[in-house]
């Protein structure tokens, strides 16, 4: 069995491991564990910083040294200080963007903690999880009866853009920003549903830096110790 450790940015991400990519990862052998960045005494998820990454990420990885660690945080709103971010801010393609950050980050955690640099691969999802649902946009009008009168700038929104990971950004614009219209929109439990009944091979053939993180996964071989 190959074990990972997901360290998440929220309870949307944490959700989406367990009820969509938790079984059939199983189902290949690989056992992943969503663990939440703790953001102060008693708090998790949400409002990351390089330190509180920084400091999850090496606790989880001195935790056991023949478990893989990985990372499914967002592209949108990453902080300033984060490695890479600066660095690629102005690139205009978010994947390359994403990819670009990824290898900083990558090499960052691998200095600071001083693991095998092949336990550690992290994932920076373009421009964030809610670009996912938009992989079958009809899938979204179909969870709630009223929600099919939103279809249309829905659809405008993704043909309007290269791929569901590429939807604008914006303040505005950004994927969950355009899902918060949805009349009672909740992220956890309507975002699930929605990724649910898209279906995961829908969602990875759409979203191309997703499905190759998950391609990753799929091809992991047990972590043989040295020494």
């Amino acid at each position: 069995m190959i074990e990972i450790t997901v360290a998440c940015e929220g309870r949307t991400e944490e959700a989406f491991l367990e009820k969509v990519l938790y079984r059939p990862l199983l189902e290949r052998s690989v056992l992943i564990r969503p663990r939440l960045i703790t953001t102060s005494r008693g708090h998790v998820g949400g409002a990351l910083t390089r330190q509180r990454v920084l400091r999850a990420l090496r606790a989880m990885l001195r935790e056991r040294e023949n478990v893989y660690v990985t990372t499914f945080f967002d592209l949108y709103a990453l902080p300033s200080d984060f490695p890479g971010r600066v660095e690629h801010v102005s690139h205009p393609d978010p994947l390359a963007r994403a990819t670009a950050i990824e290898a900083e980050f990558h090499k960052t955690v691998v200095q600071k903690v001083r693991c095998r640099p092949d336990r550690f691969f992290p994932h920076i999802q373009p421009y964030e999880f809610e670009a996912l649902l938009f992989s079958d946009v009809e899938r979204i009008a179909g969870i709630m009866p009223e929600w099919i009168n939103f279809l249309e700038p829905l659809w405008k929104a993704r043909s309007g853009a290269q791929s569901p990971e590429h939807i604008n950004e914006g303040p505005n614009t950004h994927p969950s920003a355009r899902m918060k219209a949805l009349p009672g929109y909740n992220k956890v439990v309507h975002g699930i549903a929605i990724a649910r009944q898209t279906g995961l091979d829908r969602i990875r053939s759409e979203c191309r830096h997703f499905g190759a993180w998950l391609n990753r996964i799929e091809n992991l071989h047990p972590i043989q110790n040295k020494g």
